[in-house]
């Protein structure tokens, strides 16, 4: 794992990208200046390098995903456990969505456009804003300021954005609740499916991709479905993704292969996407998988 985030650094090292200066959001005018006994004791703003000391080596999450501006605040209240707000404002609803599905392992829609609330935190994404408010320690006290701000968070933001496309084309059958990530930088296919040390299908800006967990955790798969600009990008891809993940995989459309472990995979392709099963764990799974995508 470490030989892995030292290549996501190393991936975001050179250069922070010029929307990271970008117009604010005004989320925060929204929120509460006191409540119950909190009150707000310290403004977040950052920018720039700065973020990266704020966020202590997480900024290339944001970053990959286009940020356009981070603001917040801190909640305190005599002998009551700190509550903090982060606003995240991304280049784009999918963005936003894109990091919110780094960060949740469950399915809810108490706030925004979906969330996850526990004791301690409580995140959510609605239009082009991921929100994150936290507390130190959960009290009846801090989880009722929680659930306050987040609701104060939630009507501020009365935009609403649409989801990627090609998440709704997911199968729904045996997914993982949870269990899918939507991005368009290759180190996080790397990270949480690590199939190769560079990006071996050409995902990019331009390109759309979600990975997905299906079966139970004694039978896991996982599927990669990826848009290209057009189909030229997504055959070269496709020829690259075989060449070199699978060099046996025959000629044919759509190869079935047992690879060493013993796991399946196979990829094709549909005009601009790229489909592709790994750790299959039998052909039978794999078919199913294959038929039930649209």
């Amino acid at each position: 794992m470490y030989r892995i985030w030292r290549f996501i650094i190393a991936v975001f090292y050179f250069g922070v990208p010029a929307w990271l200066f970008a117009q604010k959001t005004d989320v925060m005018k929204w929120l509460p200046e006191k409540f119950d006994a909190y009150h707000i004791s310290d403004r977040l703003d950052y920018k720039g390098e700065a973020l990266y000391d704020y966020i202590n080596g997480g900024a290339e999450l944001y970053l990959s995903y286009g940020l356009a501006g981070m603001t917040g605040c801190k909640y305190n209240g005599d002998g009551l456990p700190q509550v903090t707000v982060e606003i995240y404002e991304m280049t784009s609803p999918a963005n936003a969505f894109g990091v919110y599905t780094q960060s949740r392992d469950r399915e809810e829609c108490e706030y925004g456009q979906g969330s996850q609330r526990s004791g301690d935190f409580l995140l959510f994404w609605k239009d082009r804003y991921y929100v994150i408010i936290t507390t130190e320690k959960a009290t009846p006290e801090s989880s009722k300021a929680l659930l306050h701000i987040a609701s104060a968070a939630d009507k501020a933001i009365t935009g609403k954005g649409r989801r990627p496309a090609i998440v709704d084309a997911l199968p729904k059958k045996n997914i993982v609740p949870g269990g899918y990530l939507y991005f368009h930088h290759y180190v996080w296919l790397n990270a949480y499916l690590f199939i190769a040390d560079y990006n071996i299908v050409n995902i990019s800006d331009e390109t759309d991709a979600v990975l997905a967990k299906y079966g139970d955790a004694e039978a896991r798969c996982y599927l990669l479905m990826i848009d290209y600009p057009d189909m030229i990008a997504a055959t070269t891809a496709l020829e690259q993704l075989k060449k070199e993940f699978a060099p046996e995989a025959s000629p044919c459309k759509r190869p079935e292969l047992r690879l060493e472990d013993g796991t399946w995979f196979t990829t094709w392709t549909r005009g601009k996407r790229l489909c592709a099963i790994f750790e299959g764990q039998s052909p039978e799974q794999m078919n199913d998988l294959y038929h039930s995508i649209e």
